[in-house]
């Protein structure tokens, strides 16, 4: 998806709509100031790198710039798709501002009709909503937007499917959808979100087609736990088949900016989210299978920990990325309450192999 297109575009209908002077009956809408919860940058970066395709240094060691960066950048896009999805909140205020509660247009992007309904007082899910705002596209009364919420305690859910809102971004699909779970009334957390993407088509690092994201706010402490799936990902053995998940427990601070994270990278088709920091799907356990399997175990155990010696948990980042990883190697400045990450638990890979987000009826 073409984040800045559709942000422009929600934008534009934004102001369309406050303007406009074809106005159905007045509205009195409450609208969340926040629909997300803000990630530190020692977890989030925009930059898309990481181990898959790697050609390697001189040093002879797998950095773990190229291990980890690629998990920040999958994190980076949770939140991105978060933040786009809370932006459509900016059509729901203007709606208040415009006191509208329908209106029809004609997209500037796609030349197809589309038409914006806000009711009150709406199940979904078996769930009661104070609001609900959906976006179709009315040649067949297709969903492209559905927003619901309640604001005593703001609670709501998001959701989008790019395709329906512009039928000729190229790089749209049909069956791609993006989500967010938002609620300010969880039992462990002040704010907390959880946003699912199914269907998508993006090609860093293997394809990454699903993603489940669950993250938490307390103060200044951000936890994260989520799953990306890569269908076609090969990370050093050609041979292997199957995709994987990147499974993820994280915490971030945002004053000081830093972080710890403990990976996994299972098969997409591991039933379990019982993982455990030094099982056989940890970061090193996978990467020394794969090194074994492409040279025949022609690298010693010793010479296995050299090359890997930076792909232990957890691995500790700060606003510039990487810092190091394992257990003995924790800085000065991260204390043992904060690194502990006993208790945190990524999703069920195959759960999320197999995701599939739609509209709510």
């Amino acid at each position: 998806m073409r984040v800045f297109k559709v942000l422009l575009a929600l934008l534009t209908l934004s102001i369309f709509i406050a303007c406009s002077e074809d106005e159905d009956p007045s509205a009195s809408v409450s609208v969340p100031q926040q629909f997300s919860v803000d990630i530190p940058p020692s977890l989030s970066s925009a930059a898309a790198t990481g181990i898959s395709g790697r050609e390697g240094d001189s040093d002879e060691v797998i950095e773990g710039e190229d291990i980890y960066e690629a998990l920040r950048y999958y994190i980076h896009l949770g939140e991105q798709s978060a933040e786009i999805l809370e932006i459509t909140l900016i059509i729901a205020s203007a709606f208040e501002q415009g006191n509208v509660v329908a209106i029809s247009f004609v997209s500037d992007d796609d030349q197809r009709e589309k038409r914006i309904d806000l009711v009150e007082n709406v199940t979904r899910g078996g769930n009661d909503y104070q609001y609900e705002m959906t976006m179709v596209d009315t040649e067949n009364e297709d969903l492209a937007l559905q927003l619901l919420w309640n604001t005593e305690p703001v609670e709501g859910i998001a959701i989008l499917n790019p395709y329906n809102l512009d039928r000729s971004d190229e790089e749209a699909t049909q069956d791609a959808f993006y989500r967010i779970d938002y609620t300010e009334d969880h039992p462990d957390y002040e704010q907390a979100m959880t946003v699912s993407i199914s269907g998508a088509e993006v090609e860093e690092n293997g394809d990454i087609d699903n993603l489940k994201m669950f993250a938490g706010r307390n103060g200044d402490i951000v936890e994260v736990m989520g799953n990306s799936n890569h269908p076609n990902i090969n990370i050093i053995d050609p041979d292997f088949i199957g995709g994987r998940n990147y499974a993820f427990v994280a915490r971030g601070d945002e004053v000081s900016d830093v972080a710890v994270v403990n990976l996994w990278l299972p098969p997409s088709d591991v039933s379990t989210n019982d993982f455990d920091a030094g099982d056989e799907y940890s970061v090193f356990s996978v990467l020394e299978a794969e090194i074994n399997a492409v040279t025949d175990g022609f690298f010693t155990e010793e010479e296995i920990a050299s090359i890997l010696s930076e792909a232990n948990s957890p691995a500790y980042f700060n606003s510039s990325g990487f810092i190091t990883s394992g257990v003995d190697n924790k800085p000065a400045s991260f204390s043992d309450t904060f690194v502990d990450l006993t208790g945190m638990t990524p999703f069920v890979p195959n759960d999320i192999q197999n995701l599939a987000v739609d509209f709510i009826q």
